[in-house]
């Protein structure tokens, strides 16, 4: 008989970011292991079904009664999320959620096991709303991580630096992103500009702002009119409307050096990554864990410039397929741009690539979950 498992997510697909690509990624991998998986999220567009069948997949949309910025808040989480806890074996909540210590609390009780992945630390940005909002999700995910067996952060890395990870070390196992990403190949067209891209939401976390601001030194370094940048990313943004602000004020730069591509499907990404020089990475804030989105171009050959930040730093680190530059240092990420697009073939190594990248493998990360959900040792 299957193993059943719940997945609980605040988000999942169609709404674009980094936690519902890895929700997907992992739900699919665990389902083709023969696991019964089901996937409790809220129903974040009133258009969405409240409970469909994506192949071998039950998805479950439960109705928020409210939205407090990014978070959505769906009492019927109370009484749904008893009946499917005792229904399925083994719970994974994913990190931040507010309603994880509820979810935590009825698997304890019914003994099933308890996982969870923790995908970034909470921002804590000012405001008192900012601060009580997630005062409540921290209060919350620590309640959950009392009552979890295991932990699973992206790296060791971000792990020894979170302030929320650093009381739970002894239940941590660092797993990979599951990173599964087709790569079709392209022909290049010859650019007469530098192309420079970034892939992700234009959201607040992403350190735009340092990548517009770098500009003036690229200006000197490449010249004015010598690169684009290009980001492909949704603008509209749950919570948030951060394109507006950044048009508002840095209009004239954005109009003369920027393209705005919107959301690219994913299958249509890599040919994104094949026409850029470089993928560059600016974010600045804890909420940053990973940026798996440089595995992605680098698995189409292209380098990286990334901050260093924990976590964030581990793919250009562990394959050598870029740089690193200082936390919100334009001048730095500037130099460092020109660095990797003067020299691209220092760092991207065709022969060698496939090897530098394969401890990143999505069989790899599935595999390593599925010896988490064998082991008994969590089971409290």
């Amino acid at each position: 008989m299957k193993m059943k498992i719940l997945i609980s997510s605040p988000y999942f697909l169609p709404n674009v970011s980094g936690i519902t690509y890895y929700v997907d990624k992992l739900a699919k991998g665990l389902s083709a292991k023969k696991y019964k998986i089901s996937i409790l999220t809220t129903q974040h567009k009133k258009e969405l079904k409240k409970h469909e069948k994506i192949g071998e997949i039950e998805i479950i949309r439960l109705k928020p009664v409210m939205q407090i910025g990014k978070g959505l808040i769906t009492p019927s989480m109370i009484w749904r999320g008893i009946n499917l806890v005792r229904q399925n074996e083994v719970i994974i909540c994913n990190l931040p959620q507010i309603e994880s210590a509820y979810l935590a609390f009825w698997a304890k009780i019914f003994g099933k096991k308890i996982i969870l992945i923790h995908h970034t630390d909470l921002s804590f940005w000012s405001g008192i709303k900012n601060k009580i909002i997630d005062s409540l999700v921290f209060l919350s995910q620590t309640m959950a991580a009392l009552m979890a067996g295991v932990i699973v952060p992206y790296t060791d890395d971000y792990a020894k630096n979170s302030y929320f990870l650093k009381y739970f070390l002894k239940k941590v196992k660092s797993i990979y992103p599951p990173i599964k990403f087709e790569v079709k190949k392209y022909k290049k067209k010859k650019n007469k500009k530098i192309i420079i891209g970034f892939s992700g939401r234009i959201a607040k976390q992403k350190g735009l702002e340092i990548l517009i601001k770098s500009c003036n030194y690229l200006d000197k370094e490449l010249g004015k009119n010598k690169y684009v940048i290009k980001l492909a990313g949704p603008i509209q943004v749950i919570g948030e409307n951060y394109f507006d602000y950044l048009n508002k004020k840095y209009r004239k730069r954005l109009e003369n050096n920027f393209i705005f591509l919107d959301n690219i499907k994913r299958e249509k990404l890599d040919k994104f990554y094949q026409e850029i020089d470089v993928l560059v990475l600016p974010s600045d804030d804890k909420l940053e864990s990973f940026g798996w989105v440089q595995i992605e171009a680098m698995l189409c050959g292209t380098p990286c410039v990334a901050t260093n930040l924990p976590g964030m730093r581990i793919p250009v680190v562990k394959t050598g397929m870029g740089e690193l530059f200082e936390k919100q240092n334009c001048q730095d990420l500037a130099q460092k741009i020109v660095k990797v697009v003067s020299n691209k073939d220092k760092y991207v190594n065709k022969v060698n690539m496939a090897k530098l990248l394969e401890e990143f493998d999505y069989k790899k990360t599935i595999t390593a979950f599925e010896k988490l959900i064998l082991l008994d040792d969590h089971k409290h």
